[in-house]
């Protein structure tokens, strides 16, 4: 593959291009964030970039203002099947944290499924992202890869200045987990779960949402991420 380009969108024709990477990523049953909205939240202080490899997009990330000052939403990052294992979703999380650390925003919230094992690393072990709440049925019914099954999310927020966060956009070593820390682990070989056998995903499910909820009320707060284990992480008060 030829040299990558980090860059805003810029024109319809990008944004159209967003547009069908986005069913190309979530199935032609998910419903695609328009060109229209993306390039006018663009226009209005939101973050709308991608990854070009040969001119083409192969990855984006969509983000935008809200109500609260310094802190934006990140709506959606999604990379190409072809294009992944390659480091392009991390390095367009680091490219929206510069642009969102110059432009004064040093807070930024999404939210991810929590049973899928890539998202979880991507956003917890490799972006020190943290979470402290569950979101039940977050976007109703819902089609494309998520067919059929509760559209459950964690709400985590990513802060730009954190120290933690620092150290893992420099690649620098990172603190070992504390002894009193809780752990829970995900479903072996989720992908295949989730495609193949919905009954189980299902109650896959249910099972982590109860794991995940009891903790939260409880005090805990995911702090990491085991890739190895497929286990998070959570400790007492967010302490890393």
């Amino acid at each position: 593959m030829s040299a990558t380009e980090f860059r805003d969108l810029c024109g319809m024709a990008e944004f159209r291009a967003a547009v069908a990477l986005q069913v190309a990523v979530w199935g032609e049953g998910d419903t695609p964030d328009p060109a229209e909205l993306m390039m006018v939240i663009q226009a209005e202080g939101g973050l709308a970039a991608g990854a070009f490899a040969g001119g083409r997009l192969i990855a984006y990330v969509f983000g935008s203002p809200t109500a609260t000052p310094g802190v934006q939403h990140s709506h959606r990052l999604a990379v190409l099947s072809e294009a992944r294992g390659r480091g392009f979703g991390v390095a367009l999380k680091w490219y929206q944290r510069r642009w969102c650390l110059t432009r004064g925003i040093r807070h930024v919230r999404w939210t991810f499924d929590p049973m899928r094992t890539v998202n979880a690393a991507l956003n917890i072990a490799r972006l020190g992202a943290r979470s402290a709440t569950y979101l039940v049925d977050y976007f109703g019914a819902m089609g494309g890869i998520n067919e059929g099954l509760p559209s459950d999310r964690l709400l985590v927020d990513w802060l730009l200045d954190d120290p933690l966060v620092a150290a893992k956009s420099e690649g620098r070593f990172v603190a070992e987990e504390p002894k009193d820390s809780l752990r829970i682990r995900l479903p072996d070989d989720v992908e295949t779960l989730m495609r193949c056998h919905r009954e189980e995903a299902f109650e896959a499910r249910l099972a982590l949402r109860d794991s995940l909820r009891d903790a939260f009320a409880g005090g805990f707060h995911i702090t990491g991420f085991d890739c190895v284990e497929l286990t998070y992480i959570l400790t007492k008060d967010g302490a890393a």
